[in-house]
């Protein structure tokens, strides 16, 4: 008897859930992550013997986060719904600038402070803008960075402001990622370019 009635039940809760809905929400998809790439130097440049501390990047909060920022009108920004960055802004960028002169072979040595605690030069960023620019129908990325080479201990031996601004071919999440890649590939190929210069005319007059 004891057995029939379970057998009974379980059937009957079977049956009953072939008509069952699930009420829970479904689980959106996950939004695609993209990163910031190194940039290939030209290799014609002479090598540098010093070494060099990419300090941590500075910005806004607007900026600092993995969150794509979108300029909608003067003074107000949005936040990118399709897409995110795979890492926060400031940090990303900083890693891109040290592989780009880690790749290209020209330096002694480089680092992010953690990796590198002591250096001949400090290289200061500040991330200013780091947007797509969607108001009034503009598709426009911009890139700007305001960035200081340093002794590390309050010395400034240079320091120069890198903007560069591109258009996306439509607001589709690719294209406007395209478009970033683009503007990061000018900036940080330039920035370290003048870095490498300006490094060794500084550190040369001081030998």
């Amino acid at each position: 008897m004891i057995k029939l009635a379970l057998q009974s039940i379980i059937f009957g809760l079977a049956f009953f859930c072939v008509g069952c809905v699930s009420l829970l929400p479904e689980t959106a998809p996950p939004k695609p992550r993209y990163h910031i790439e190194a940039v290939e130097l030209s290799s014609s440049g002479a090598p540098v013997e010093w070494s060099l501390i990419v300090d941590d990047p500075r910005s806004t909060r607007v900026y600092d986060s993995i969150r794509i920022a979108v300029a909608t009108g003067p003074g107000k920004v949005e936040y990118y719904a399709g897409a995110e960055w795979a890492d926060r802004a400031p940090r990303l960028f900083q890693t891109a600038v040290v592989q780009t002169f880690e790749d290209s072979g020209r330096i002694l040595s480089v680092g992010d402070p953690n990796a590198l605690p002591l250096a001949d030069a400090t290289l200061q960023i500040d991330l200013r803008k780091l947007e797509f620019n969607a108001a009034n129908g503009a598709r426009d990325v911009n890139v700007i960075a305001y960035v200081r080479l340093t002794n590390g201990k309050g010395r400034i031996f240079d320091a120069r402001k890198f903007s560069v601004t591109r258009t996306a071919a439509s607001d589709s999440a690719d294209n406007v990622l395209t478009a970033f890649n683009e503007a990061f590939d000018a900036v940080i190929g330039d920035l370290s370019t003048w870095t490498l210069e300006a490094g060794e005319t500084a550190l040369r007059s001081q030998s």
